[in-house]
């Protein structure tokens, strides 16, 4: 297997996105966003957001509990993925199952799932696919860490503006533009397990056109030896999983704007070797691996009119494919090896509207409508030697949604913050969603906002029809939905300290979970009532010319109503902790992140032990801004350690890596 396929491929695309870019003349029309890159931690504390309302207005306004990481962090603390940043944000966790990341956000994280409660956009556009809902965010998201200016994280159920998987947070990826790479840049690291990576971007100014190219390849062999003992027999190589642990990634984005118009395409693609023996594969086979690509074109048109009206525009294509190999013995010749394919195609457009205009300066009203057309959503599965056809499921379905939002200034110091949302699924029911904040800010460093928010996730394909085993199909599965209540306080102090505490209380029906199911088989079936309370505090500081950082602890209680049983794959506790030291005139970066999860119970088997993993990074901007050089070790000390596994595996804890390195090195010819 290689990416030469599905690399030609993404060639193909990018140039025709290009070419369509040109031909429409597109778009400037990006959010405008502030500049981050020298933001202070005090200032970080209400800098502007986009995400919780659709329109730029301070953190400390925003309906929901927002947390903003920006590229001078990204940078700094040597983040490798979206995962390594998404592990650093109060209330949220990471599991790698060594195929897939999975995110968990206040408790939740469910076997399975392909973090489909969480809602993913890039600039906006949605990324999580129409076949698994997956939001990917490890090696398989298709944007270069890189390309990130600064990722919006917004907690609680925001379906009144997103719909559908805006379940416990919505994570929007705003990536640089054309004026924030200035020219040629190149970006070069090699790290643990024969790990590569290598970027060439271009960003220029042209007069009124923008433009934007930028190209990855990362290549890892990953582990040479890892250890399984439910596979410590000799014919299974005395369970040493070896060489069977490689990662590659291609990706590329093209970004070009003029004026209120703004078009980009996105084209990613990675091919993952699974060292577990998942679904019963042979173990130590390097034939058994996944591939997953996913392009769109996005077009957007953005205005301000001078009567106080504000329009966006977008209409987007989206396709992804997947592709798994899953090496058996023969049924009729054991000796022999019958490959199992299993694939997913899945193809969208849509088109978004919303239109927003101030009323007698008190209301500020939003109202949008939205349509989304599945026009494929394929499922496939057969055997080869002998061939035999397992799964033929074709599927088709669109989307309809309009909703409304008004947010009215009370008196000075109290607004509301009020919407209803509407969605039409032709193959499901309808969904009436609602939102209403009351947030009070008797000072410009306090904001106390009490909040209530109901939001939905309709089953996906995949849950209702994938019928592959130890898969069953389950036809019947209803959309689940969730209803938050949750009181914030945030309080700055003498502009070095920034407070954030939350209460919250989540009421989920329906929760659509992975079961096992009459004996060896897995169903995804609706569990009735699920409630889980938690408590969040974060503080971030910083001193004169000195040591920055940021410390946050959760704990929550996640379980079944009914039961009263605790639900998998939930820790009760998070503790994060992050610090930057500036050297030298703040030319260099010291600086270190550790994270602590408490005690998980898996899907079956016994309970995942306490984790704790410290991370350092070193980074000097040398030759002005021209060349930064950085040095990270991973797991610093050493820590052996495991998440939960899903199910699909013999193993019900799977190891995760020790320590590791990297070296990077990131040249910037250009005008700074």
């Amino acid at each position: 297997m290689t990416l030469l396929a599905p690399l030609a491929a993404g060639a193909k695309f990018f140039v025709t996105a290009l070419i369509a870019t040109v031909i429409v003349a597109s778009a400037h029309a990006q959010i405008a966003t502030p500049d981050l890159s020298e933001a202070t931690l005090e200032q970080l504390g209400n800098i502007e957001v986009y995400s919780a309302s659709k329109h730029l207005q301070p953190a400390g306004d925003a309906p929901s509990s927002v947390t903003v990481i920006t590229i001078e962090e990204i940078q700094q603390h040597g983040y490798r993925t979206l995962a390594d940043i998404l592990q650093t944000v109060r209330g949220f966790f990471v599991t790698y199952d060594r195929t897939y990341t999975n995110i968990g956000v206040r408790g939740f994280a469910r076997p399975g799932d392909f973090n489909t409660r969480i809602l993913l956009l890039v600039d906006g556009h949605r990324l999580n696919n129409n076949i698994y809902d997956e939001a990917m965010t490890g090696t398989e998201f298709p944007v270069d860490i890189d390309l990130i200016q600064r990722v919006e994280i917004i907690r609680g159920p925001v379906s009144l503006l997103y719909g559908s998987n805006a379940f416990f947070a919505v994570v929007n990826i705003i990536t640089r533009q054309s004026h924030d790479v200035k020219g040629l840049e190149l970006s070069a690291d090699a790290g643990s397990f024969n790990t590569y990576q290598g970027r060439i971007s271009y960003g220029r100014d042209f007069h009124k056109l923008g433009l934007l190219l930028s190209g990855t390849f990362y290549g890892s062999r990953g582990h040479n030896r890892l250890f399984y003992p439910e596979f410590n027999v000799a014919s299974s190589n005395n369970g040493i999983a070896s060489h069977v642990d490689d990662d590659q990634v291609g990706s590329a984005v093209a970004t070009i704007s003029h004026g209120d118009f703004r078009l980009q395409g996105v084209y990613g693609t990675r091919e993952k070797g699974i060292p577990t023996a998942s679904y019963g594969t042979l173990f130590n086979n390097a034939g058994t691996r996944t591939t997953d690509s996913h392009e769109y074109v996005d077009l957007r048109y953005q205005h301000s009119f001078a009567d106080s009206w504000d329009l966006l525009v977008r209409i987007f294509y989206d396709r992804y494919t997947y592709r798994g190999i899953y090496m058996y013995a023969s049924a009729l010749d054991p000796a022999q090896i019958s490959p199992n394919v299993d694939m997913g195609d899945g193809k969208w457009w849509g088109t978004e509207v919303q239109v927003s205009k101030t009323v007698l300066e008190r209301n500020r009203i939003t109202a949008g409508s939205e349509y989304r057309d599945n026009l494929r959503q394929d499922q496939s599965n057969y055997n080869l030697n002998p061939f035999s056809l397992l799964l033929d499921g074709r599927q088709k379905s669109f989307v309809g949604a309009a909703y409304v939002q008004d947010e009215l200034t009370i008196t000075h110091g109290l607004s509301l913050n009020a919407g209803l949302r509407y969605d039409y699924y032709n193959a499901t029911q309808a969904s009436t969603d609602a939102r209403i904040a009351f947030i009070y800010r008797p000072w410009s460093e306090t904001a106390f906002k009490m909040m209530y928010g109901e939001a939905f996730r309709v089953p996906n394909v995949y849950e209702k029809y994938y019928s592959i085993p130890p898969n069953l199909p389950n036809p019947g599965l209803s959309p689940e939905r969730i209803r938050t209540t949750e009181l914030v306080w945030e309080q700055g102090f003498r502009n070095h300290l920034w407070l954030s505490a939350s209460a919250f209380y989540n009421r989920i029906n329906g929760l659509i979970t992975q079961e096992p199911f009459a004996g060896d088989s897995l169903i995804f079936r609706n569990k009735q009532k699920i409630g889980s309370a938690g408590l969040e505090f974060e503080v971030r500081g910083q001193l004169s010319r000195g040591l920055e950082g940021s410390a946050s602890y959760s704990v929550q209680k996640t379980e079944d109503e009914l039961s009263h049983e605790i639900l998998s794959n939930s820790p009760r506790n998070l503790v994060k902790l992050g610090l930057t030291q500036p050297l030298f005139n703040r030319k260099m970066f010291a600086s270190l992140n550790a994270q602590y999860r408490s005690r998980m119970q898996p899907l079956v088997g016994n309970s995942v032990s306490p984790v704790s993993v410290v991370n350092l990074t070193v980074l000097t901007h040398a030759l002005g801004k021209h060349l930064d050089l950085s040095g990270s070790v991973y797991n610093l000390l050493d820590r052996k350690y495991f998440d939960p596994a899903a199910g699909e595996t013999v193993q019900q804890q799977i190891q995760q890596d020790g320590r590791g390195f990297r070296l990077k090195m990131t040249w910037r010819l250009g005008d700074r």
